[in-house]
């Protein structure tokens, strides 16, 4: 979803070219250093989110985010699942952001940090040395964007969630398990498509929804969406309903 908010930026860069107030461009050091002031100088909120592309740069504003969050401010930090593997930044938000608010989705993200609603950083999507950023003071891109961030916040879940789910429970069974649940196939449909009993299947899933704390099988299947276990139902995902 946030990846809507480089069409969003793009539009206005193209919009407010001559209003160099609202919109600035930045160049890859600029672009880390000017997050980093604007995590240094927020009163109220920070809105964060990492794409799982960034570089060292953007790394350090863990740091940054961890004073913040110390400071009294609320510090919301969305990332993508693949922060999972990302052993360094784990350790850096363990050590220095204890209290900041980490959600992890499983759709692709773009790098940005918003402070108090007022004024925000957005990175291309491009890699390495050459990534620019575009500093945004336009009120209209700054409300769009925040409700873009509460979009993906509010359907995404806490990384303390993700770290305890079992290996088992990320594995490519388990995926095919919740597929199958997903579909509405039954237990003996779905059993035998998988090559197991009823019964094994059946445990399968009891241990499943266990594991992600659900209490039937249609709210396992909405948790393993949440946890990007599951990529999000769309109208592709079911023509005959959608042409319905």
């Amino acid at each position: 979803m946030l990846l809507e908010a480089r069409r969003l930026v793009e539009f206005a860069v193209d919009r407010h070219r001559s209003e160099g107030r609202l919109l600035t461009a930045l160049g890859p050091a600029e672009g880390a250093e000017t997050a980093e002031h604007l995590v240094a100088s927020a009163t109220r909120s920070l809105a964060v989110v990492l794409s799982g592309h960034h570089d060292e740069e953007i790394t350090r504003l863990v740091s940054c985010l961890g004073r913040a969050a110390a400071r009294g401010v609320d510090v919301r930090l969305l990332a993508g699942v693949g922060l999972l593997e990302n052993r360094l930044l784990l350790e850096r938000l363990d050590k220095y952001a204890a209290g900041v608010e980490v959600r992890l989705v499983g759709a692709a993200l773009q790098d940005m940090v918003l402070a108090d609603g007022l004024v925000s950083v957005v990175w291309s999507r491009a890699a390495g040395r050459s990534r620019e950023a575009v500093l945004i003071r336009a009120p209209a891109v700054l409300r769009n964007l925040r409700t873009l961030f509460m979009t993906s916040w509010n359907g995404s879940a806490p990384l303390a969630d993700h770290r305890r789910l079992s290996d088992r429970t990320r594995s490519a069974l388990a995926r095919r398990i919740l597929l199958a649940l997903s579909s509405g196939r039954t237990d003996e449909v779905a059993a035998r498509e998988l090559g197991m009993s009823v019964r094994t299947y059946r445990r399968n899933v009891a241990e499943i929804t266990r594991e992600l704390g659900a209490n039937s099988r249609f709210q396992a299947g909405a948790r393993a969406m949440e946890l990007g276990l599951l990529p999000p139902v769309t109208a592709e995902s079911h023509p005959t309903r959608a042409a319905g």
